[in-house]
């Protein structure tokens, strides 16, 4: 069936992980004193978007996951807070949030063209398998 293949897929699990562990390290930055809103938007955005990756068996949801990845991955590039914090290894549970959360979008975002490729590749104009033993006209 397709869409179990789908969300059985390693390359889509191995995107899922890193988008938990980019949603993870947000309360260890928290912990480390970093200053967050009460409901971290990218804490909720990280998190629905694995959700998204690791759960829904349709491809179209793969779309917004990526582009939630994107978002949160370009906003942390240019934030001067996160950089800050890259660049500060003296605030140790800090910094070790942000590195945990930088690696964690550079698996997704890594992995995201795969499982994109994976889930489309082929859909237009392929014929329906059919029964063994029978052919196609």
């Amino acid at each position: 069936m397709i869409s179990q293949h789908l969300t059985s897929s390693t390359v889509r699990r191995v995107t899922g992980t890193g988008l938990v562990l980019a949603a993870a390290s947000i309360p260890v930055q928290i912990a480390g004193g970093v200053n967050y809103p009460v409901v971290p938007p990218g804490l909720v955005i990280l998190a629905a978007a694995a959700a998204l990756v690791l759960f829904a068996p349709w491809r179209w949801t793969l779309i917004p996951a990526a582009l939630a990845t994107l978002f949160i991955g370009i906003g942390g590039t240019v934030a001067p807070n996160f950089r800050h914090q890259l660049g500060t290894p003296g605030d140790t549970v800090a910094f070790t949030g942000s590195v945990v959360q930088a690696i964690g979008l550079v698996i997704a975002l890594v992995f995201l063209v795969p499982v994109l490729i994976e889930a489309f590749r082929g859909t237009a104009g392929r014929a329906p398998a059919s029964p063994a033993g029978q052919r196609n006209p």
